[in-house]
């Protein structure tokens, strides 16, 4: 008996050890976005970034009370020095609350130097970050590579001011520029939330969303399932929605941004906290391909690269069908349709994935299903229209 006992009292024990160990807290994404070189035609100041302050408004999906930040210099061949960084709650255009202001720290220090060809993480601080609000990010500049790592395509504007500014400099006057410059993830400590990760081209990063709108599909699958907790309801949210999309980008070769399939490991697995990965990537490496048969075998073989990495990490992993493009005159030809419905008929029979969103199928014109619905794209048949967003949004926050 008192050997059953101790055999009890051990098991208990052990029980209430994992149970413990479950609930600590640990790093989770609410907002990211995917490094890349920069192009220099769209850059201001002829890339000359060093002693200037730049303010960049970020959405989040989750909220939390303590936050950190990376900062990336992981494309750049010199090393970045800044000066200090500062969170706000945003307010319309570059204002900010200035009473909510805080300074961010790295090893306790303002001033920090990030290497070439790397990232730092922030220190953690508290910050009283709530689901869905736009944050301020202002970054403090003392030198820039001529060459930063940015992201293009942020569809929201960034501030520029010379010199260095705090949480009272008036930014009304600031240069303005539609990119990202250097912040590429901003994580939550939390011990039962957990995020999603999205490989992308331009229908994932944006392109025909409106500037500082925050209308593209991820934002609404983010609103879908964190907007009850922005709210006030008692159900809070509890899923990061990390959309590293990027316009131009292709799974197998180079567009704008590294390769999807090369990429892979540092934009979507090392995202913090992750429960599950979506892959909604091809259009680009269809509509370019000279030879578009095999650029479906090698897609289809990339995808089941990618889901075995993410699987065998314990991840769930989703896809995107390819969204029909006719229409489009520098894209379309029919043996690249063909191409887009091998690889769509692959996404929704194979079983080496756990579930797909049948993106193509949604935004179809039942009319002429090898097209968009005339009233959700921008124009060109290729690029949704806030309204087609809205309904990708919607429906693949049902799917996952």
């Amino acid at each position: 008996m008192i050997y059953m006992t101790k055999r009890l009292l051990q098991l208990l024990f052990l029980i209430i050890g994992l149970s413990v160990h479950a609930q600590q807290p640990c790093w989770v994404g609410t907002w990211a976005c995917a490094p890349q070189t920069v192009d220099k035609t769209f850059m201001p100041y002829n890339n000359q970034m060093s002693d200037r302050s730049v303010r960049q408004i970020v959405k989040v999906s989750i909220g939390g009370s303590v936050i950190r930040l990376q900062l990336s210099n992981e494309l750049s061949s010199e090393p970045l020095e800044i000066t200090s960084v500062y969170i706000a709650r945003a307010g319309v255009g570059s204002v900010i609350r200035q009473h909510s202001a805080k300074y961010l720290l790295f090893g306790k220090k303002r001033r920090v130097t990030v290497p070439a060809g790397k990232a730092v993480f922030s220190d953690a601080l508290k910050f009283a970050l709530h689901p869905l609000e736009r944050v301020a990010i202002t970054v403090n500049y003392l030198k820039a590579p001529k060459e930063p790592t940015v992201h293009m395509g942020s569809r929201t504007t960034s501030y520029v001011l010379r010199g260095v500014t705090n949480a009272h400099t008036d930014f009304s006057t600031a240069f303005k520029e539609d990119h990202w410059f250097n912040i590429t993830a901003l994580d939550v400590l939390d011990a039962t939330a957990s995020s999603i990760a999205i490989l992308g081209n331009s229908i994932t990063d944006g392109k025909g969303s409106i500037t500082n709108a925050q209308n593209r599909w991820p934002d609404f699958l983010s609103a879908a399932w964190n907007g009850n907790a922005a709210s006030g309801s008692s159900r809070t949210g509890r899923t990061g929605v990390l959309n590293l999309g990027i316009g131009n980008n292709r799974i197998l070769t180079v567009g704008l941004g590294q390769p999807g399939k090369d990429r892979f490991d540092r934009d979507i697995l090392g995202q913090r906290g992750l429960r599950a990965v979506v892959i909604f990537e091809a259009i680009n490496d269809i509509g370019t391909s000279m030879n578009p048969d095999e650029t479906a075998r090698q897609l289809i073989e990339a995808y089941r690269q990618m889901a075995r990495k993410a699987r065998l990490r314990g991840l769930k992993v989703y896809m995107g069908t390819i969204t029909p493009f006719r229409g489009c005159k520098v894209y379309f030809t029919e043996a690249r349709e063909k191409a887009r419905k091998t690889v769509n008929e692959w996404i929704r029979t194979t079983r080496e994935i756990d579930g797909f969103i049948d993106f193509d199928a949604l935004m179809r014109d039942p009319a002429a299903p090898d097209q968009l619905r005339r009233e959700w794209h921008i124009g060109d048949w290729l690029h949704p229209n806030p309204a087609g967003y809205k309904e990708m949004g919607e429906y693949a926050a049902k799917k996952m």
